[in-house]
Order: C-alpha cells, then sequence, then structure tokens
C-alpha cells in the first residue's frame, strides 16, 4: 500500500512538472513572420557580417531569429532573418529617393508599382552603395561568401523562394531568404522571373562592380571588367545586410530653416555635417534668369557680402572678419564654410575618382559629364551671375567661401567637367566679391 501511495505521489509530480514547462514555452504558427519575432532596433548590433551580440561560436541554429524592422525615411517595413551569424532584409529594398529619381535608378521592373511592391526597385551601383537604411549596408563580396558558406551546398536553391515566379523551378527557401527573380535593366527590363541580380558593394575598377547572379539551382558571382553584369550602370535588386560598413561614414538627415520653415537635405561626410543641397533663403540674393523654378533647384545666388550677411559696400572693402567660423545668412547653427573647411571636404572625398566625381549630382543638368554622387552632395551646375549676366548653368557649379583674399575678392569652389577647384587671388575673376554665386552651409 505504501508503495502504490508513493508511485501516485510521484506520477503527480511529474505531471506537474511537465505541464508547469510547456506552459513556459512559446507556442506559435511558424509561418507567422510577427509571431514570436522581434523588432529589429539599434540594439542589435553587428560585428562582420551582421551578427549579433549574442551570437558565439557555440551557435548552430542557422534559422535563428527573424522579425522586422521600419525604414525611418519612408517607414517601410522589411523583413529580416539571421543566417549564421549575419543579420541580413529577407527581401528586396524599396526605397525611393525623391531628389534623384527615376530618371536613372529607383525604377521599378517595366516601371510598374506593382513590381516594385513585390521585387523591390532597381538601382545603379553608385546609388546602390550609400542606399540602405540606417544601421545597414551594401554587402561585400565576402560578406555575400560567408552567407553562402552559412548556408552550405546548393546555396542557389536554399536560398531561392518557394515561389512560382522562378520559371526553372522554385527553391526551398529553408532559411527564409526568400529570393525572388526580380530580373534587371541594361538597354532594356529582361530576366523577370528567370534571375534575380544584387549589388555587391566591392569595386572592380572604374566601370565595373561585384554583383550576386541567381539561376535555376546556381548563386555566382560576377566581378571582372569584362563581365557584363558587372557593369555599373546596370540596374540591380539591393539587399542590405545589418551593421555599418567598416568604411561608411556617411549620414543622411534633414534641417528646417526655422526664418522661413524652407527645408533642407543634409549628408555627414567624413566629419563635417553639410547641406546636401543650396540655400534657397529669400531675404537676399536670386534666382537664375529669375525664374522661380530655378530658385526651387538649385537655390539663390548671392554677392560674398550677401552671403556673409554683411553690408553689400563689404563686396569693395576688406571685411576682417574674426578667424573660424562665420555664420553669414545660413540657418542657426550652420556657418559659411571656411577655405579649410572645403579642403577637408574635398581631401575626404577624394578617394573615389576625385571630388569633382564623387560630390557631382548624378542628374542629366551635367549632361555627359554627370558624377557618382557617392557621398550625396548633389553638386549641381546652378551657374552665376557675373557682371550683369546669368552664365553658366548646366556647365558650372560655384560655392561660397567664408575666406577673404583683400578687398574684391574672397574664395570660391567651383565645380565643372572634371575639376572642382578654387579661386582666391585678386587677378582671378572668379573671385570677385560681386559675382553672385551658390551657397552651401555646414554645421557648427
Amino acid at each position: 500500500m505504501r508503495i502504490n501511495l508513493y508511485k501516485i505521489v510521484l506520477s503527480a509530480s511529474i505531471m506537474f512538472a511537465l505541464a508547469f514547462a510547456l506552459s513556459c514555452y512559446p507556442i506559435g504558427d511558424d509561418d507567422d513572420p510577427n509571431n514570436g519575432e522581434n523588432n529589429l532596433d539599434d540594439s542589435s548590433s553587428s560585428g562582420k557580417g551582421g551578427g549579433s551580440k549574442s551570437s558565439s561560436s557555440s551557435e548552430t541554429n542557422l534559422v535563428g531569429e527573424k522579425g522586422t524592422f521600419k525604414d525611418s525615411r519612408d517607414d517601410k517595413t522589411y523583413k529580416w532573418v539571421k543566417i549564421g551569424t549575419q543579420i541580413w532584409m529577407a527581401e528586396n529594398l524599396n526605397y525611393f529617393e525623391p531628389w534623384v529619381g527615376p530618371t536613372r535608378g529607383n525604377k521599378c521592373y517595366d516601371s510598374k508599382d506593382a513590381n516594385c511592391e513585390k521585387y523591390g526597385r532597381l538601382y545603379e551601383w553608385d546609388d546602390a552603395i550609400r542606399l540602405c537604411p540606417d544601421g545597414w549596408h551594401l554587402p561585400t563580396s565576402a560578406e555575400w561568401d560567408a552567407l553562402i558558406s552559412a548556408v552550405g551546398d546548393d546555396a542557389g536553391k536554399k536560398l531561392k523562394s518557394t515561389s512560382s515566379d522562378w520559371r526553372d523551378g522554385a527553391g526551398t527557401d529553408e532559411y527564409g531568404f526568400g529570393a525572388l527573380p526580380g530580373g534587371t535593366l541594361t538597354n532594356e527590363f529582361s530576366d523577370l522571373y528567370i534571375k534575380g541580380f544584387w549589388w555587391n558593394s566591392t569595386e572592380d575598377g572604374e566601370r565595373s562592380a561585384c554583383t550576386r547572379v541567381m539561376e535555376r539551382d546556381r548563386f555566382r558571382e560576377y566581378c571582372a571588367s569584362y563581365d557584363d553584369e558587372a557593369r555599373k550602370t546596370n540596374q540591380y535588386s539591393i539587399r542590405c545586410i545589418k551593421g555599418n560598413s567598416s568604411s561608411s561614414s556617411v549620414t543622411y538627415g534633414e534641417i528646417t530653416d526655422k526664418r522661413d520653415n524652407q527645408k533642407y537635405r543634409t549628408v555627414k561626410i567624413g566629419t563635417q555635417n553639410w547641406m546636401a543641397q543650396n540655400l534657397n533663403y529669400a531675404e537676399k540674393g536670386i534666382c537664375y534668369n529669375s525664374k522661380d523654378a530655378n530658385c526651387e533647384k538649385y537655390g539663390r545666388l548671392y554677392t560674398w557680402a550677401s552671403a556673409m550677411n554683411v553690408s553689400e559696400e563689404y563686396n569693395t572693402k576688406i571685411l576682417n572678419a574674426p578667424p573660424g567660423q562665420y555664420q553669414g545668412i545660413c540657418p542657426d547653427g550652420w556657418h559659411l564654410p571656411t577655405k579649410s573647411e572645403w579642403n577637408t571636404l574635398t581631401n575626404y572625398s577624394n578617394a573615389g575618382g576625385g571630388a569633382f566625381k564623387t560630390l557631382k549630382a548624378r542628374s542629366s543638368d551635367w549632361g555627359d559629364y554627370y558624377g557618382t554622387d557617392i557621398y550625396g552632395f548633389k553638386g549641381l551646375p546652378s551657374g552665376i551671375l557675373f557682371a550683369g549676366e546669368f552664365s553658366d548653368l548646366y556647365v558650372k557649379g560655384f560655392w561660397w567661401n567664408s575666406t577673404e583674399d583683400g578687398d574684391r575678392s574672397a574664395c570660391t569652389r567651383v565645380m565643372e567637367r572634371d575639376r572642382f577647384r578654387e579661386y582666391c587671388a585678386s587677378y582671378d575673376d572668379e573671385a570677385r566679391k560681386t559675382n553672385q554665386y551658390s551657397i552651401r552651409c555646414v554645421e557648427d
């Protein structure tokens, strides 16, 4: 009798323990993208390849975590998935950059919005390297290699979605990467339902960069300059990886000028925060050809005295402003850049083909001499007003410095075809204070 009572008590204890354990374990539908997932925020950081802080060498669950995050630029929500030690977007980027527009990039396949919703947008390489959301970056060739290594054999099948969009046969999508055949735009749209193309950040010369191409059960890389698939002007999909690129020091933002509520894009390049468009404060200055539309696009043109926000008499006499930052006509918290500050910007941006190229907008305004604009500075050929005549629209961009060079001259930066140089000397017509040029402000 004692034995039976003992068995009853023991059995009851075991059942209670099992019930308690099960109640602590979350049960849910694995197919529900919001069930048991996390919203990915800045608390999830990554080392090489975007692994989170909690990952370790003992981690073997390659399917790992999944979740969603929101792109603060347009409030779009994207799925993400952790594979190995990396955190990848689980769908293609669909960010439309309004000031670039779809002229050269930002395209939906066949120009249909429905294709953007499903496959994301297609981008040229020069845009792809800077368009991932904050806290994410375009993967390097090595990071793509790490993904494929983590997945193992048959990566082209295991990362391919199970969608019937794949005409040559769907994949198994074992890790939730969900690769789709989003096609490409080269001279024309092609390869929808057949291939998926994704940019790398790794370059291979002036005109080529690495790309990953998925077709059938293959997932291979093209890099060499002789590969048509590697041309930077091709338009491909983007998959971003969590973490800031080791080479990334560019951050985008926006400010509002409290004087007139005008909004300006900003970009942090290296250690400096610059306005990413020309000043358009109407208290002083003039629009090119006196047309408001030109002010909207290119900003206003100012004499040096107007730029410094002093009497016009200082266009013909020395101001002797104290050294250092001088606000001038810039918004509060910003100032007219000095010669030294322009030098810092150009020295930093000379890598990648020269500042005249990397700071120049990718705009048809430049004709065949448009830039790569890899930093988002968006230098435009806004022209000048010189000796009472407007000139050089679509040809050159001119920006004032706060640095003087005598009673009638001050330093200016001039961007043209293949140069971005400074004029300061009193014998330079470009340095006359009475000329009317654009203004870019830099943050204090």
